[in-house]
């Protein structure tokens, strides 16, 4: 995506409208798709492929689908 740029400033201006995102039905429903605690341990333990994995996985779903594109229509 290279008409994807994000920059630390754009996303501190976004925060309450990401914060809306997460909070909504979609995003706590992706949270519990994406396990949490796993991917955060996936995370720490630099672990790219588990993480790529669990985010198409939650992408597949329509509360993920939906997700994606509120989250690429606000930070465009």
């Amino acid at each position: 995506m290279s008409d994807f740029n994000i920059t630390d400033a754009k996303i501190a201006a976004k925060r309450p409208e990401l914060e809306k995102l997460a909070n909504s039905t979609d995003g706590k429903r992706v949270k519990e798709l994406l396990g949490g605690d796993k991917i955060e341990q996936a995370a720490k333990r630099g672990d790219i492929a588990a993480i790529a994995a669990a985010l198409q996985t939650a992408l597949k779903t329509e509360e993920g689908a939906r997700l994606a594109n509120q989250l690429r229509e606000l930070m465009k």
